[in-house]
């Protein structure tokens, strides 16, 4: 096998050369675009945990209101359950109209009364 020039061997030589270029080309290709794509993921996984950051942030942020929201709530009620029983101590609207009624009933302006000197005479009238 003769690998000089000129001998038919050239163009076989040649053709080899030239396919392990082509290779060598094409895997360079291939490892930039793999370079690209791996920048690519990095800055998606990047944002993706910084996503996941502030979404973690943001639900802690969520437990906290909703703590706060339900300490608030119980002294809601505890209040709602003092002013009830307040209430209950409280006169009804039936009970103030029936001592309204015997307010009404005992104005000494309204009523009419005797002096001890009329009630004396109304006595002495009547025997």
């Amino acid at each position: 096998m003769a690998v000089f020039r000129g001998s038919p061997d050239v163009p076989v030589a040649n053709e080899l050369i030239k396919r392990l270029n082509e290779n060598t080309r094409r895997i360079r290709d291939l490892e930039e675009l793999n370079r690209a794509l791996e920048t690519k993921i990095d800055a998606i996984e990047e944002r993706l945990l910084k996503r996941q950051e502030e979404l973690k942030n943001r639900f802690e942020g969520i437990g906290e209101d909703i703590k706060d929201l339900n300490i608030r709530l119980m002294k809601i009620e505890n209040d709602i359950k003092k002013i009830k029983k307040n209430l209950e101590k409280t006169a009804t609207k039936v009970e103030l109209d029936e001592i309204s009624n015997f307010v009404k009933l005992m104005n000494p302006i309204k009523m009419n009364f005797m002096t001890r000197d009329e009630v004396k005479k109304m006595i002495k009238e009547s025997k």
